[in-house]
């Protein structure tokens, strides 16, 4: 087997751990959000139990202000949580409350999307929520790809300075900005826009005398879009920070040029077509331009250059070192990464 043949394994090889990896947070995320939906939907049951009349709720009676007694009941229970949310330090949660807190008038609807919106934050925001999993899931990704990529390099008998991906140094690659918005910008971004499509749909359904089976078939759909378009996210910044990995175990050995490869079946893009083959400095590194994601949801990866005489000075060293039959990629990490 030739070098480039077992770089193309690895590169495959690595792609596919790292989807395992994300297929296993957006299970946790789709879960999340499933219930989170359930919450809405209760809340809006809830809403057509008490006022609805023929199962019908107009825009007109939604808009109607509360009573002097659900305003009691209001500060109670609803701001109590939004107040409880706020210690959590979180902006978003902090912006809420002050935006109905010291409201002396609230319609019966603002409470409802007050309280929609309350789910949805601590959805994205909270403890467990999306935000976390796509950061310890990103994580994830990258400290895998990194030092596994590392690992193909020592069994290929190339010496490389393994960087230790601690805490310190993890916040600083998640930070990296390298499609305008940092991954929680775009995330926070998914809240607010599906907060105002529910807001529509809301007093759409109102308006037009919707029932409540079909209102929360309506709450359904924008919910489920909220989460293909999480998904998306995910996938294309994973693939972000997969590549990323490779790019710096590039640096990290001493590569002066990688290889566009791409995954070659009916559903490769034409970006991706075009690509496949090329051949950049590592000290050019663009994501977007001239390395992956190329586009959302972007499955294409890359692997070092090497001319025909260091392939074959990669296999002399190969065979005078002696590493690739005799160590395994945990004993190399124990030795290497946990030193």
């Amino acid at each position: 087997m030739n070098s480039r043949q077992y770089w193309e394994q690895r590169a495959t090889q690595r792609e596919q751990e790292a989807q395992l990896i994300v297929e296993k947070y957006l299970a946790q995320m789709q879960q999340r959000l499933k219930e989170a939906q359930r919450d809405i939907l209760q809340q809006i049951e809830s809403f057509y139990a008490r006022y609805a009349r023929d199962n019908q709720i107009s825009l007109h009676e939604a808009r109607k202000l509360l009573t002097s007694q659900e305003i009691e009941a209001f500060k109670e229970v609803d701001l109590a949580r939004f107040r409880a949310m706020a210690l959590e330090g979180n902006p978003q949660y902090e912006n809420l409350l002050n935006a109905i807190s010291y409201r002396v008038r609230i319609s019966r609807l603002e409470l409802l999307l007050a309280q929609i919106e309350m789910t949805m934050l601590h959805l994205y925001g909270g403890k467990n929520g999306l935000q976390d999993y796509v950061y310890t899931g990103l994580v994830d990704v990258y400290q895998n790809s990194y030092y596994h990529f590392m690992y193909d390099f020592a069994m290929a008998g190339i010496p490389a300075n393994v960087q230790i991906l601690d805490d310190g140094t993890m916040r600083e690659v998640m930070s990296y900005n390298w499609s305008g918005k940092e991954f929680s910008e775009r995330i926070w971004g998914h809240e607010q826009e599906t907060m105002q499509n529910i807001r529509k749909s809301l007093e759409q359904s109102f308006i037009i005398g919707r029932s409540i089976d079909k209102t929360a078939k309506e709450i359904v759909k924008v919910t489920d879009v909220a989460y293909s378009r999480a998904e998306a996210l995910v996938r294309t910044e994973a693939s972000f920070f997969h590549n990323l990995a490779a790019q710096n175990s590039y640096r990290d050995a001493g590569m002066e040029k990688y290889e566009i490869l791409a995954t070659l079946d009916m559903r490769t893009s034409d970006i991706c077509r075009s690509q496949d083959g090329k051949i950049y400095n590592v000290k050019d590194y663009k994501p977007g331009t001239n390395a992956p994601p190329f586009h959302v949801r972007c499955r294409t990866t890359t692997i070092p250059y090497f001319d025909e005489s260091e392939y074959a000075n990669g296999e002399k060293r190969q065979s005078m070192n002696g590493l690739v039959d005799s160590v395994s990629y945990e004993e190399w990490h124990k030795k290497t990464v946990l030193r």
